[in-house]
């Protein structure tokens, strides 16, 4: 006896997803599931597995950072990490003399990221957190 799992891998039939009854995909082969966390359950009576997304918890800036035993501190993450290229200059930044404020104190730069600013144009990180 072969399994159901094998079945529809031979009969070419997918799963059909929704999402609070509206219908997603009816053809999907193959569900992935990324990051950890993400449970699922299957009523075999309605044959319908339910699954449980876990969110994403990376901190923000602006966000509070907690204890670990869950509550809050007094830390407040202030830093961005800048994933993307960008220029600063006339086109973004005004046509004149402009400072550009950055919303937190401290900028990570990835290796393969430019941040280019143009004449006329200044980087000002938010050392007081005066926009958070």
């Amino acid at each position: 006896m072969s399994s159901k799992a094998r079945e529809l891998s031979i009969t070419g039939l997918g799963v059909g997803i929704s999402s609070a009854g509206v219908s997603i995909a009816s053809t999907v082969a193959t569900l992935n599931f990324v990051g950890t966390g993400n449970t699922f359950s299957y009523d075999a009576s309605s044959k319908t597995a339910d699954i449980t997304i876990s969110p994403d918890t990376t901190a923000s800036p602006g966000t509070t950072i907690n204890y670990p035993s869950g509550s809050p501190s007094p830390f407040v993450l202030n830093s961005v990490h800048v994933t993307e290229s960008i220029t600063f200059d006339n086109t973004n930044a005004d046509t004149v003399p402009a400072n550009v404020v950055t919303g937190e104190s401290m900028l990570t730069v990835d290796d393969s990221v430019t941040i280019t600013v143009e004449e006329g144009k200044t980087i000002v990180p938010d050392l007081y957190n005066v926009f958070g």
